[in-house]
């Protein structure tokens, strides 16, 4: 008998594994993605910046796409290492900020939007309720407001030109 309810269980663990869901492309993966997270669009983000609510504003570009041109407020992690980052408050404090509770508005962004559904999602999945992804990213937020942005091109270091320093010679 108790070999029958171990391989029951088995099989039943076997079959809750096996249900995870496959995808043909990342696009069939933002598509459901959009099933389970709220979008904002630029124009309420801008509202919310305005206002007093608090929230937080993350930027999961790349820092080579986030430098030349971010949403003011914004901190940059990668969807790479969003899961890794968002919940350490040692990162936080490297950036001069707090961490977010998991009841605070988290508002997401990337360059056209797919990669903030994608990190709405992995948050909504660590515990974070209040999480909305900016409708079509930067480039919508850049296509409505050409004026309000920030930009660090420094931070993105080297591939600068050198003038060579005169000195002697002929």
């Amino acid at each position: 008998m108790k070999k029958i309810v171990f391989a029951i269980a088995i099989l039943i663990a076997f079959a809750a594994c096996s249900k995870q869901e496959k995808f043909a492309s990342a696009d069939d993966m933002v598509d459901q993605a959009l099933k389970e997270i709220k979008l904002i669009t630029a124009e309420e983000l801008h509202g919310l910046m305005n206002g007093e609510e608090i929230y937080t504003l993350v930027d999961v570009r790349q820092p080579e796409e986030h430098y030349p041109g971010y949403i003011p407020g914004s901190v940059n992690i990668p969807r790479g290492s969003l899961e890794f980052n968002v919940s350490d408050s040692t990162f936080w404090e490297g950036v001069g900020l707090y961490m977010p509770l998991p009841d605070e508005k988290i508002v997401v962004y990337d360059q056209k939007g797919k990669r903030g559904i994608l990190a709405a999602q992995t948050l909504q999945k660590l515990g974070y309720t209040n999480v909305f992804a900016l409708k079509e990213g930067w480039k919508k937020w850049e296509l409505t407001y050409p004026d309000i942005f920030e930009k660090s091109l420094e931070k993105l270091g080297g591939g600068g030109h050198e003038t060579p320093k005169s000195g002697g010679g002929c």
